[in-house]
């Protein structure tokens, strides 16, 4: 199972590759539909992955955020092509990302609780000065601002308590690389905030912050099966 489980994955990763490619052409509709393969194969990866998975509850929630991260990934291309609703898809889409994150933190805070406790005042400082640095380089106001500060937030103390369990067990590979998937998530999402709404274009940040958040999934799918 777990060649299927590689298989899926890697299949997935070329899907995105040429979804980066169609909508960097400006193909929206191939951009969407491709978007939409690439992550139904790394939902499709969580079901094998959990079929292999030593901690069944741990790897329920995991498929949980990759369904809700899936749902996020369509919502986010669908708007380019729904433009008159593109601001209330972009939160809808937001928001499916950030239950997403709550169902990883809740997986995560399964295996140690202790990890919250470490994490959340690094998780604070975290918080505080990247938001002070994004916030002085966009143009932002309103709901959005508000939806996006809390969700920054909780993508931080995800990182964070991943990385706290990490160095709680260092030698365990399912925490190693939960921490390098929540890691390039992180970046993915600070990237997207960037192009999105940055006061400079930075047209090479669509292209990283799609890779990055990308190969984060595949990390944190991965995590079902490796999970001890």
């Amino acid at each position: 199972m777990m060649a299927y489980l590689l298989a899926l994955l890697l299949f997935g990763c070329v899907i995105e590759a040429i979804f980066i490619v169609q909508e960097r052409k400006q193909h929206l509709l191939a951009a969407l539909l491709l978007k939409a393969g690439a992550s139904l194969l790394f939902v499709l990866a969580g079901f094998v992955a959990f079929s292999l998975a030593f901690l069944p509850s741990f790897g329920r929630m995991i498929v949980l955020g990759l369904m809700l991260g899936a749902i996020g990934d369509v919502c986010l291309n669908l708007r380019f092509l729904l433009t008159g609703r593109a601001r209330l898809i972009f939160l809808f889409g937001i928001g499916a990302f950030l239950l997403g994150h709550i169902a990883y933190l809740v997986a995560l805070i399964g295996l140690d609780p202790m990890a919250l406790l470490y994490a959340l005042p690094i998780a604070a400082a975290l918080s505080f000065v990247l938001i002070r640095f994004v916030l002085a380089r966009i143009e932002v106001s309103g709901a959005i601002k508000v939806f996006g500060i809390v969700y920054l937030c909780v993508v931080f103390l995800m990182a964070c308590v991943c990385v706290a369990l990490f160095v709680l067990a260092p030698l365990s590979p399912g925490r190693a690389v939960f921490a390098a998937g929540a890691l390039l998530f992180a970046a993915s999402d600070v990237f997207l905030v960037f192009n999105q709404f940055g006061k400079k274009a930075y047209p090479s940040f669509r292209a990283l912050n799609l890779s990055l958040y990308y190969l984060g999934q595949v990390c944190i799918c991965l995590t079902i099966a490796l999970m001890r």
